[in-house]
């Protein structure tokens, strides 16, 4: 097999200088290359995988960060409001459950967005409405990117960005929580027992935790279990079944990067186990700085960038950044015959959030410094 990851032949840490100008230019490569309009493609409309939607987030969340950051003349917040609350808007021409419902549902992640920009209950009410209706529907799964997991989601970043919304989705949430927790431990995506970040149990288990921490303790067994099943290498296998003959995938959404994102986050709920995660997320580091600089071009779900902020803040992370800065890019991509080393790696959706290069470098470059910086659309809120 191919091998996945680069391994670059100075024995020296690379070093970054200033970043600010890689997230402007990030951000003013999004709204000149992929500007709001009122209408927009239907194959385009992915919810927070890809499009408008997920443009309109991303901004919100500079906006948030970096309130006076200026893009092509107007402040992020202006900019996620013209992705989202354009004239002629597309909310009313969705059909519910084309894309599950998890965070690539654009009816649901549309309405989530639109609510957490414009602050209005009514907003928060129609969107609950909308999560309403999938409760009942037994096929969908129970993951992040299709599933009620990334429901959960959706429910807690409306709960943290529009005030006053806590009773008009706490009920939503507890329903979802139930239903997600009766149907496992054993949940299946595609017939498949998988375990990682988009797909998997420890996903499911965060967006659980995250969204209801008093929830941890009923959990606990089923987290216990996945630190067992950690690789001699420092991953994790991608699918119970694989177990340890499988890809060896060191990306986000299966393996390592991902499991330690979400040990990072959740540990402060399980007192009993942080010894065990601290162990797990150690071994997982190493894991991704042997194997986890990827030759995908960078991005978040399964990049260099998604790897990098799983790294411990330190010259490890920065030197996996300096490999994705923008003048790397190019250079690498130029002195490469074979047309593997930074190819496109976003299944054909320009300007996905969690795929593409100038979002998902965005979002780097505003949180890399963080002690432990977070995942767009997972570990954010």
């Amino acid at each position: 097999m191919e091998q996945r990851y680069l391994v670059l032949d100075s024995p020296n840490f690379l070093s970054l200088g200033n970043t600010d100008g890689y997230l402007t230019a990030a951000l003013e490569d999004i709204v000149a290359n992929y500007p709001p309009r009122n209408k927009y493609p239907h194959e385009v409309l992915q919810g927070l995988w890809s499009g408008p939607t997920g443009a309109a987030y991303l901004l919100l969340q500079v906006s948030s960060i970096k309130p006076d950051l200026i893009i092509r003349g107007q402040p992020a917040e202006k900019w996620a409001r013209a992705y989202v609350m354009a004239p002629g808007s597309r909310g009313h021409n969705l059909r519910l459950g084309s894309h599950g419902c998890g965070i690539s549902d654009e009816k649901l992640a549309y309405e989530a967005v639109r609510a957490t920009v414009s602050k209005d209950l009514s907003h928060v009410r129609d969107f609950v409405s909308s999560v309403s209706q999938i409760l009942s529907v037994e096929e969908y799964p129970d993951e992040l990117l299709y599933g009620r997991a990334g429901t959960l989601y959706l429910l807690r970043m409306v709960r943290h960005w529009v005030p006053g919304s806590n009773h008009l989705v706490d009920p939503a949430i507890a329903e979802i929580s139930n239903t997600i927790m009766n149907r496992g431990p054993h949940w299946k995506w595609h017939g498949r027992r998988y375990l990682g970040a988009v797909h998997g149990d420890i996903g499911i288990l965060t967006q659980l935790v995250l969204t209801s921490p008093s929830l941890a303790p009923r959990l606990q067994p089923i987290l216990e279990r996945l630190l067992t099943i950690q690789l001699s290498d420092g991953n994790w296998p991608s699918s119970e079944e694989s177990g340890g003959t499988g890809k060896g995938l060191v990306q986000f959404c299966h393996g390592a990067p991902g499991f330690v994102v979400s040990l990072s986050a959740m540990r402060p709920h399980f007192p009993g186990l942080q010894d065990k995660i601290d162990d797990g997320i150690r071994k997982g580091r190493e894991c991704i700085w042997n194997q986890g600089l990827l030759k995908k071009e960078p991005n978040l779900c399964h990049g260099i960038f998604g790897n990098a902020l799983a790294l411990a803040h330190g010259p490890r992370r920065e030197h996996f950044l300096a490999v994705a800065t923008p003048e790397n890019v190019a250079r690498m991509k130029s002195s490469d015959s074979t047309g593997t080393v930074f190819a496109r790696a976003d299944y054909g959706r320009s300007y996905s959030a969690l795929t593409s290069y100038a979002p998902a470098a965005a979002w780097t470059w505003l949180v890399y410094r963080e002690e432990d910086p977070k995942i767009l659309a997972y570990n954010d809120v």
